[in-house]
């Protein structure tokens, strides 16, 4: 309960966030209020329009979504998803144009990084260890937009990890869709980008290590999750805990690799470039603050979500008739195998906070 009460603090927190301009608006006067209240008065006095519609017609124009209803954080996305051209993926109705946009943004930021931090910032140009800073700060912006995004989402509606996409406001839904689709275009990018046009070597193609391989699997199986729940329409709230959950650490860990880059792979360079002497001040709080939040979310409150939500998915009558047992087990497995494949990192973070601030214990990676 105590984590469940931690989790619904941070989502509360997103969500205020969102609300934030409504709570500060002025209080209508005491003539406006009256005002108001003539004009409900004579509209609750005459039928309403729709009353005189078929009941499907009375349907569909309740249905209309409104952007006032939504948390400001999702109305961008929302905004942004119905503005973006639909690619249907061949034999279905799901869309896939969000999630090729993404992928396309997300691939703008790091070559745009690249490039500012050669330019600007004294960085090598065309060296493995500027590529990977870039491909930091666009995991930087990806995970700290989906976080946000997605925990205004999650904390305007109630938390059903096996219910319905249709049963939630369509300004929800679209919402949703977006920071799912966002979430499955970064897993696009990262893999084109930072694993295989990056370690490609010509003559023999992409050179990948153990680590590169487990990390590509992640990415199919996080992709094969939220693409599988939009397609049978249920579950979403499930990928997006998880999403929630899983990329909350990414931007400090990638703060933290980014410190990591410029202390010890550049060495070779002056302390006056690449940004090194405030990196390097920064990294001790970076590599502390990331092993308490890892600690915490994956030894506490990933677990509690995951537990639920295999709860609800697999043992209550309701996950099973929206969600087939079958996919419910595939989405099992690769939840709790991320889990489990995390403990070398948690016995990292473990060892840094044992060490105490300042230690870097032998950095985050295992």
């Amino acid at each position: 309960m105590k984590t469940y009460a931690l989790l619904s603090v941070l989502l509360s927190a997103v969500a205020l966030l969102g609300t934030g301009a409504e709570a500060l608006a002025p209080r209508r006067s005491a003539a406006s209020a009256r005002e108001g209240f003539v004009k409900r008065l004579r509209v609750e006095a005459l039928p309403s329009s729709t009353a005189f519609l078929p009941i499907r017609q009375q349907a569909v124009c309740k249905s209309k979504p409104s952007l006032e209803e939504a948390p400001l954080l999702l109305r961008p996305w929302i905004r942004m998803y119905n503005s973006v051209p639909k690619i249907k993926l061949p034999l279905t109705d799901i869309d896939i144009g969000f999630t090729f946009a993404s992928a396309a943004a997300l691939a703008l930021v790091d070559y745009g990084s690249a490039f500012l931090l050669a330019a600007l910032g004294g960085w090598p140009e065309k060296s493995k260890h500027t590529r990977a800073a870039a491909g930091s700060i666009a995991t930087i912006v990806h995970s700290t937009l989906l976080v946000f995004g997605v925990g205004a989402a999650l904390a305007s509606q109630r938390y059903d990890p096996s219910g319905r996409m249709d049963t939630h406001p369509d300004w929800w839904q679209d919402g949703a869709t977006a920071l799912i689709q966002l979430c499955t275009g970064y897993m696009l990018y990262d893999a084109s980008v930072q694993f295989i046009a990056d370690r490609w070597q010509a003559g023999v193609g992409p050179v990948l290590s153990a680590v590169d391989k487990m990390f590509l699997g992640h990415h199919a199986a996080t992709a094969f999750y939220m693409m599988s729940a939009r397609l049978i329409g249920a579950g979403h709230m499930s990928a997006m805990i998880l999403m929630f959950t899983g990329e909350f650490t990414a931007p400090i860990m990638n703060v933290n690799r980014l410190a990591r880059i410029a202390a010890t792979e550049l060495g070779e360079l002056s302390d006056s470039c690449c940004g090194k002497w405030w990196l390097q001040m920064v990294r001790p709080y970076a590599d502390y603050s990331f092993a308490l939040l890892y600690a915490l979310f994956r030894i506490v409150i990933g677990p509690v979500c995951a537990a639920h939500l295999t709860y609800d998915i697999l043992l209550t009558k309701k996950g099973r008739e929206n969600v087939p047992v079958g996919l419910s087990l595939v989405w099992l497995i690769m939840c709790w195998g991320v889990l489990i494949g995390s403990i070398p990192w948690i016995k990292n973070v473990l060892s840094i906070i044992s060490a105490g601030f300042g230690a870097t214990a032998g950095g985050i990676d295992p």
